[in-house]
């Protein structure tokens, strides 16, 4: 049983002040949640786990602390039948996600009487979020929240109003995104699900918003990308996780499972992964549809003959188990008794879990770069080209619907055999 501590974390002996955090205990593991708060001991009553009058504003600071302390005792409370299976550090990401969650909540009811009269980006995000969740397309809504959040961010916690997001604003957006050492790729991510409210709102004809208004496009702003670091390893380094050794069934042994049957699967998602049925497998094949495209208009269906190198590992995992049972453990202890965004929730915190396993891992067989799920599906990829497959028919096998999508896996691919033909004109 998991147990929740507010606590002041001394483990830095030369600090003078130290964090006030949350101490989640399970499984003999600690793990700290920060509050925000750094007291001197004279400052905290550790008896009654509160602060002292003597810190200033302490009557809003305790009520601060006590109502994150209430979200993470509900979190426990509602996970309660699912916390044997679960990690601590899969117990405080659900605890910080509630706690976000609050936030966010609090925010968006606050009064927006003072507003301009028009569509703004939160308010009207709130409803789009809110039909996402009811399609249980909990990955998008996610996405959506996250993109919010990040220009409220960057507009000082207010509001936008939508006919203020123009080119000029969005070029000033970029120019400070860059400015923090981030990335394209990552501006681009939140900027495509801004672009998604947009769109929607401009259909909607309850909002003032019209194509003339429209930011993005030809005529506008264009989402910007550039080419990410190389993810495949050769060969040679699958052979190597394909030789490391488990004991059965320990932590990094189904991991290790999970990231082999992604390669060899022709690249699966993790997601995928973690939600196929035991009726998928018929006859040596799986057949099933890829859940990002599923609800879309471009639906990919796979059907994957079973190469012999996972042939027992799917084996041992469908071993006395339904048609309707999940063919992997990911999700076995909360898929028939969970909602549908509760067991996305889950989902999000055992792909990170997975992501550490791969990590670790990776430094187990002296791989020097991350070892993610990335790594196994652009590796099938790469090494496909290698062996002569076309780029066509390697989207096809990866679920690319479009080309673009392909192409930028094979950047650094195109630059190797262009290398090779730059080398065989001087020999």
């Amino acid at each position: 049983m998991a147990t929740l501590t507010l606590m002041l974390d001394k483990r830095n002996k030369k600090a003078i002040k130290f964090p006030l955090v949350i101490r989640v205990y399970h499984k003999r593991i600690p793990k700290n949640i920060a509050l925000g708060y750094k007291l001197n001991p004279a400052e905290w009553n550790a008896e009654k786990r509160q602060i002292k009058s003597t810190f200033k504003n302490s009557a809003r600071a305790n009520h601060f602390i006590s109502s994150r302390m209430v979200v993470a005792t509900k979190v426990i409370a509602d996970y309660h039948t699912n916390l044997k299976n679960m990690t601590v550090y899969e117990v405080a990401d659900l605890i910080v996600r509630a706690i976000k969650n609050e936030e966010e909540q609090k925010s968006m009811n606050t009064d927006i009487v003072s507003l301009k009269r028009g569509t703004y980006l939160k308010e009207y995000g709130r409803k789009v979020m809110t039909r996402y969740y009811g399609a249980k397309r909990f990955g998008t809504a996610d996405a959506i929240h996250n993109a919010i959040v990040f220009l409220m961010k960057y507009n000082h916690g207010k509001d936008i109003l939508m006919l203020d997001i123009n080119e000029l604003f969005l070029e000033d957006l970029e120019a400070y995104y860059l400015g923090q050492g981030n990335s394209l790729n990552g501006l681009g991510v939140h900027l495509r699900s801004i672009r998604r409210i947009y769109n929607l709102a401009i259909k909607d004809s309850q909002t003032e918003l019209t194509m003339e208004h429209y930011p993005f496009g030809r005529n506008g702003y264009s989402i910007k990308q550039q080419r990410t670091k190389k993810r495949a390893v050769s060969l040679d380094v699958i052979n190597k996780i394909v030789e490391q050794e488990y004991p059965v069934a320990s932590p990094l042994w189904h991991h290790k499972n999970y990231f082999l049957v992604s390669f060899y699967m022709r690249g699966m998602n993790f997601m995928d992964l973690a939600y196929l049925k035991v009726s998928a497998v018929d006859k040596g094949r799986l057949q099933y549809k890829r859940r990002k495209t599923q609800r879309g208009s471009n639906v990919k269906e796979f059907d994957i003959l079973i190469p012999e190198n996972v042939a027992p590992i799917f084996e041992y995992y469908l071993r006395e188990k339904s048609s309707n049972d999940l063919i992997f453990p990911i999700l076995e202890d909360v898929f028939r008794e969970e909602s549908d965004d509760r067991i996305f929730e889950v989902y999000k915190n055992r792909r990170r879990n997975h992501l550490r396993r791969l990590i670790t891992i990776g430094k187990q067989i002296g791989l020097k770069e991350k070892l993610t799920t990335y790594v196994a599906r652009h590796t099938f990829a790469t090494a496909g080209l290698h062996k002569g497959v076309s780029k066509a028919q390697v989207g096809d096998m990866l679920g690319h619907t479009n080309y673009y999508t392909t192409e930028a896996y094979f950047a650094d691919f195109d630059n190797q055999v262009l290398d090779k033909a730059a080398e065989s004109i001087f020999k």
